[in-house]
């Protein structure tokens, strides 16, 4: 019989099993770790989820950063013989209840871009891909529930939206989107305090928001009254009366715990035959996170910071991989680009823009440069069809 523990194996008990399970890892474990060694460093420092029958069968072994509340997985493995059994998922269940409990709110992990069985076990069981890390995926699961509540709000060091996002990006959007708007309906996904919606206004007399914070929405009903619909919950779990003629999803979808599951949903649910889907998203590439990189202030171009994250953010797009979603979902994009050159942070916009260095002239060069460079956009944007 199986039984399940935590903090039960020794040394010797995590060596045997290591030894035992090495062929199954890619690449095999012993190529890249000293076994003998790399047991006691989980020994002292990992704590143990483990499944025994005589001896060490089955064991995930995971890091702790109680600073940040991120728990980081080191090693998922079960003997050959069981793998089919569900042991696996019953050591992970065990370990996220564990970490919940704990206070935890992230569960982290690398894994090898050619583990598809692995990659297809975590993506089951609610890990997203996150970022790149040489020849492994890295991928988070979430062991808290959202509340969108506060999400939106301020943290310590970043606004959740600066008055660049309001007094410039806002209209430069319209400016990239009206070109392509059709007649009709108009569904905003995520219409946050109801700014951008206001911007919406001249164009259309029949607008449905989505937001997943009630307090959102009452301070955008304050601000825009009954000029527009709202639907408060999640978009995963809202039905919608009728389809769409445009529907828009700005700075959303790096939100969203699975955002190819999403798009199809707008796609089979939301969209009209002949409606328009209009996707912006920060851009990972945007000169700005470069330089930021170089400083040294964040790891890769598409990493999330732990501000973005508390702000909920789930990745950092680029052009290619905000298409391989859309594509993902069966969209058909018909419009791809950029919206405004950008090598300044938001917050040193704010600064900026309260004097008067800059011109109206120079913010349109910046935006008209942003269509001859989109990779160098603050946003990126798509327009998706059917």
């Amino acid at each position: 019989m199986i039984k399940y523990s935590i903090n039960n194996s020794n040394s010797e008990d995590l060596k045997l099993h290591l030894d035992n399970c090495s062929d199954l890892f890619i690449p095999n474990l012993s190529s890249y770790v000293d076994i003998t060694t790399y047991s006691e460093k989980i020994y002292d420092t990992a704590i143990r989820f483990e499944a025994f029958e005589n001896e060490l069968i089955g064991l995930i072994a995971v890091y702790l950063n109680d600073k940040d509340r991120v728990a980081f997985i080191t090693n998922v493995s079960v003997y050959p013989a069981y793998i089919g059994n569900g042991i696996s998922l019953k050591l992970l269940n065990k370990c996220k209840e564990y970490l919940t409990n704990k206070g935890y709110i992230t569960l982290r992990l690398e894994v090898n871009k050619n583990n598809n069985r692995a990659i297809n076990f975590y993506t089951k069981n609610n890990f997203i891909k996150t970022g790149t890390n040489k020849d492994s995926l890295i991928m988070e699961a979430t062991l808290q529930e959202r509340n969108y509540n506060i999400e939106f709000k301020d943290t310590k060091d970043h606004k959740y939206a600066y008055n660049f996002d309001f007094d410039i990006m806002h209209g430069y959007m319209i400016k990239s989107f009206s070109p392509f708007f059709n007649k009709g309906n108009l569904l905003e996904l995520g219409s946050f305090k109801g700014d951008f919606t206001k911007r919406l206004l001249p164009y259309f007399e029949d607008i449905t928001c989505v937001e997943a914070s009630n307090e959102a929405i009452e301070i955008a009903k304050q601000n825009l009254g009954n000029s527009v619909k709202y639907v408060y919950g999640l978009f995963e779990d809202v039905v919608l009366p009728t389809k769409y003629d445009n529907i828009v999803l700005t700075h959303v979808l790096e939100h969203i715990d699975d955002p190819v599951k999403l798009l199809e949903k707008i796609k089979n649910e939301w969209l009209s035959e002949d409606g328009s889907l209009y996707i912006v998203c920060p851009n990972a590439n945007a000169p700005s996170r470069q330089i930021a990189v170089k400083m040294g202030l964040i790891t890769h171009n598409s990493a999330i910071t732990p501000s973005e994250k508390e702000h909920g953010h789930r990745i950092t797009y680029t052009l290619d991989t905000l298409e391989r979603d859309a594509k993902g979902a069966k969209l058909n994009v018909i419009h791809r680009s950029g919206i405004f050159f950008k090598a300044l942070a938001n917050f040193q916009w704010d600064k900026i823009l309260n004097t008067d260095i800059i011109s109206k002239e120079y913010l349109d060069g910046c935006y008209d440069l942003g269509q001859q460079y989109p990779d160098l956009c603050s946003s990126i944007m798509l327009v998706c069809k059917k």
